[in-house]
């Protein structure tokens, strides 16, 4: 059974902002947004994909829940480790013998008919250059296409969720400034700014205290923001 780690798809020793950004992208991709004209079994499957993503979220986010959690996976470790080389020797003793090479095969090169080049000569595992032409386009041309679709893949994943709006997504201590109900992006320190973000999610959830929940359409997450003071690069503090 994988770990948190897998569900996020991250190593384990990520940083903190390594992890966030992977939960994000993950979060992006099985929003029900995003679902939308799928059949109903694909779409029980991401909603269920998205509860263990936060699951995992919610443990590796928290340092004592992470903390604990690293040490829980050291035992299955290495109960992995100690089964490896059994599992290696049971392999080398069920892998065939090689088979000894047939009189013809093993024919020394001097018998060998002297007007019949070496790629013709049967048994002695040569294969023409030209010959293998055709296979090693066919690679290249598989191999280029992979390399086409992750790029397509991950550029669709990291694009806004909405046609016509823009890519840009605000991050957590970034500060903004309200265009009708859509978010902006300011500077902090200019003084112009009417929130600063403190959270971010993919439901509106439960915004810390002196938050309010606000919908960016750019990335359709939920923003917990909290507002500035007037002219002034400080947040109104709490009542």
């Amino acid at each position: 059974m994988g770990t948190h780690y897998d569900t996020l798809g991250v190593k384990q020793g990520s940083s903190t902002q390594e992890i966030r950004k992977a939960y994000l992208r993950r979060a992006r991709a099985l929003h029900p947004d995003r679902q939308q004209g799928r059949s109903e079994t694909d779409a029980r499957r991401a909603e269920k994909a998205m509860q263990q993503v936060n699951v995992a979220w919610n443990v590796l986010s928290d340092t004592k829940k992470k903390s604990e959690y690293d040490q829980s996976l050291k035992p299955r470790r290495a109960a992995s480790q100690a089964t490896r080389p059994a599992t290696q020797q049971r392999t080398a003793q069920q892998r065939p013998q090689p088979r000894q090479p047939t009189p013809q095969q093993a024919r020394p090169a001097a018998e060998r008919p002297q007007n019949r080049p070496i790629d013709e000569d049967p048994g002695d595992g040569s294969i023409s250059v030209w010959a293998s032409m055709p296979v090693l386009l066919v690679l290249g041309l598989l191999l280029g296409i992979l390399i086409v679709t992750a790029f397509a893949g991950d550029k669709t994943d990291d694009a806004p969720s909405t046609p016509g709006q823009q890519s840009a997504q605000l991050d957590v201590g970034d500060c903004f400034a309200l265009i009708g109900n859509t978010p902006r992006e300011r500077s902090c320190a200019s003084g112009a700014s009417d929130g600063q973000v403190v959270e971010i999610g993919p439901e509106p959830g439960n915004c810390p205290g002196n938050t309010q929940s606000l919908l960016d359409p750019n990335t359709n997450f939920f923003l917990c923001w909290a507002r500035m003071v007037p002219g002034s690069s400080n947040t109104i503090p709490a009542n």
